[in-house]
């Protein structure tokens, strides 16, 4: 008898600039024990060598298709034009200085599948630019919208979707786009799910002063509180010393 067919995955990743670390990004989609996938390369006006290594890559694997912006427009953007041109049941989402391990898609894709799961998230590292491993970083199992609103537990190389549930959701051209964009999801009466036995994501962290991020950070999620989602000031107040509190805790 005839073993049903993996769904397919299709994995978006914005690209700017990122010559330096596109090849780690894209090596770790190739190496990938779970081979039904598409990965929508889009480029957002590179002025490097991004191009040239998306399109060596693109003519070795038909799987890997490139899409260019005709000006520059930012992540969040960039993401909405992958997701108007995924043809998979499922949608992740991987930055182009990101990396997974060999089995992610796999122990996801098993995951979902087996609890009947719309929307999952997972562990993950952060890495400095060398790929040498600073923090592990471990999620809660269960997050719905309250949960989410005191602190953003969810990296988007994480991040695994059913499409049919983002058929109507794009991402807003505002910071903290990600947050937002998951935050609309689960408005929804939907939940997000974690495999605590895996951690199959890295993200890298850069060389921008630890502090000035910080302080943009928190200007930008009292934004989404207030101004997004409307919560009222009290309200907005409560769930942002969430959000400080477990901040401090996430990278202490």
């Amino acid at each position: 008898m005839k073993e049903p067919q993996e769904p397919l995955v299709s994995i978006i990743t914005p690209v700017y600039n990122s010559e330096e670390y596109l090849s780690d990004c894209v090596d770790s989609v190739l190496l990938q024990s779970y081979s039904n996938w598409e990965l929508l390369l889009i480029d957002d006006c590179s002025t490097d060598n991004s191009i040239n290594i998306i399109e060596m890559y693109a003519n070795k694997d038909k799987r890997i298709k490139l899409y260019r912006n005709e000006f520059n427009k930012g992540p969040a953007l960039t993401r909405n034009l992958g997701l108007d041109n995924a043809k998979g049941e499922y949608i992740a989402f991987l930055d182009s200085d990101d990396y997974w391990g060999k089995e992610k898609l796999f122990h996801q894709i098993e995951f979902m599948l087996k609890n009947n799961a719309s929307l999952s998230h997972g562990n993950y590292f952060f890495t400095d630019l060398n790929k040498n491993i600073l923090k592990k970083v471990l999620v809660d199992k269960k997050l719905d919208y309250s949960k989410l609103l005191k602190g953003n537990q969810i990296k988007t190389m994480s991040l695994v979707i059913k499409s049919s549930v983002i058929s109507d959701v794009r991402f807003k051209n505002i910071k903290h786009e990600d947050y937002i964009f998951l935050l609309e999801i689960m408005k929804k009466d939907l939940c997000s799910y974690a495999d605590s036995s895996t951690i199959d994501s890295f993200c890298r962290i850069g060389k921008v002063s630890v502090s000035s991020n910080k302080i943009k950070s928190a200007l930008w999620t009292w934004n989404v509180f207030y101004k997004y989602e409307k919560l009222g000031f009290f309200k907005a107040i409560y769930y942002f010393i969430h959000y400080a509190i477990n901040g401090i805790i996430k990278y202490k």
